[in-house]
């Protein structure tokens, strides 16, 4: 009866570590051959996820202010302060007075980081499209589905 017990106890561990080992093999496979093609722009290439995401924030979101997209995107201060420096230099964005609150400064793209958010916009479609493109439509409609359960949960 022990024995039994145990195998159950430790048979859906084996198979939660060997299904983490899979999807994490999966999701490696997609950061580097699909979703890092060596045709990007240098400007995209040179960019973090996380100055990918305050770009993308900004642009979406024009009327934020700094501390808003910190606590948007779940990074600390000096992270933001960086990123959007680095950002400033690479003539990406700029730091304006924010039109709701003046007393607080919100990020704007300036035409090259319109320019770099719409590569990125259409590089994103792309990869996805070539990613999910081999599945039936069926496939596809419940990739979304398990992929929207599981960040819902999360």
């Amino acid at each position: 009866m022990t024995k039994v017990a145990t195998i159950r106890r430790t048979t859906p561990d084996a198979e939660l570590s060997e299904q983490v080992r899979i999807i994490n093999k999966v999701v490696h496979k997609i950061w580097f051959d699909v979703m890092r093609p060596n045709w990007l722009s240098d400007k995209l290439r040179n960019l973090t996820f996380v100055d990918l995401h305050i770009i993308s924030t900004a642009h979406e979101n024009p009327d934020l202010i700094l501390r808003d997209i910190k606590s948007y995107l779940h990074i600390p201060h000096s992270t933001l302060s960086s990123s959007v420096s680095k950002l400033e230099r690479m003539g990406l964005v700029r730091r304006v007075i924010n039109r709701r609150d003046l007393r607080s400064y919100s990020i704007e793209l300036t035409d090259e980081g319109k320019k770099i958010m719409e590569e990125h916009e259409r590089v994103d479609a792309d990869q996805v499209s070539r990613l999910i493109a081999p599945l039936s439509r069926d496939e596809r409609r419940q990739l979304i589905s398990l992929v929207e359960q599981a960040i819902s949960r999360y």
